[in-house]
């Protein structure tokens, strides 16, 4: 005959057993069954057409603080109690990324490595061309990212750097790459400097990172005989002093 230990021991070994039962059917049936009951707990995380799992899964459109990022696909797992790691991919025509998660919570998001790429078509609206047309792309490799809630962005450590980076009319011409060097001064306060590698143009500046606002200065320099790109860059920013164009921008994110 059992002791009242013993059938409590027992109780709570299959209460045990059901709970991990319960967490590993959840964590392997389709998503699209329970997302309505469980969606409340992802935000700031909403999907839209899903597939696949929890754990290995897929959506038509995911939406990040009411941001749209397009398709997304997922493999996750849990580490710890109420947090999540992984990856996540987001795609769409004009940029491809990977986010390796190191810990996200509803009130912060660590990452250990974000990579991709980000078509010029995303970034041509900040410049403001108005004549000629340039073309490229930015290859985004990214070693830490934390971000939070309330104050924003608190780390970032990494490149972004323009590749195949062309200016395509009037005509034809290399130019070069740029590279936009990303450290963390302190929490919440990132810096990010620019260097090129050109025979056309240099650029050089800063982008500046604060709790919840950001500043750009960047100057862009055509080198002597280069008056096709002198022209396409002429309505950008301002009239620098010396020659070529600098940028002043500011914002909020």
């Amino acid at each position: 005959m059992l002791s009242s230990g013993d059938r409590l021991g027992k109780l709570f070994k299959f209460v045990f057993i059901i709970i991990i039962i319960a967490v590993l059917a959840l964590a392997v049936a389709p998503l699209n069954l329970y997302y309505d009951h469980v969606k409340q707990q992802l935000k700031p995380v909403a999907l839209s057409g899903i597939s696949g799992s929890a754990v290995k899964g897929a959506a038509d459109s995911l939406t990040f603080r009411s941001a749209p990022l397009g398709r997304a696909e997922w493999l996750l797992y849990p580490n710890s109690l109420n947090g999540i790691g992984g990856k996540v991919r987001v795609s769409e025509s004009n940029y491809d990324m990977t986010f390796e998660l190191k810990k996200v919570t509803a009130e912060s998001q660590s990452f250990k490595k974000v990579t991709g790429f980000i078509n010029w078509a995303l970034i041509k609206p900040f410049l403001q061309i108005q004549f000629g047309q340039l073309d490229g792309y930015a290859q985004v490799n990214m070693n830490q990212v934390e971000f939070n809630s309330n104050g924003g962005l608190d780390r970032i450590e990494g490149e972004v750097t323009l590749r195949d980076f062309m200016l395509t009319q009037p005509r034809q011409l290399d130019l070069g790459t740029v590279t936009l060097t990303l450290s963390t001064q302190k929490p919440g306060i990132i810096v990010g400097n620019f260097t090129s590698q050109s025979q056309a143009m240099n650029v050089s500046g800063a982008l500046y990172i604060q709790p919840r606002r950001w500043q750009l200065k960047l100057d862009i320099i055509p080198k002597a005989g280069f008056y096709e790109l002198d022209a396409v860059l002429n309505s950008v920013g301002d009239a620098r002093r010396g020659g070529g164009r600098v940028l002043n921008l500011a914002g909020f994110y």
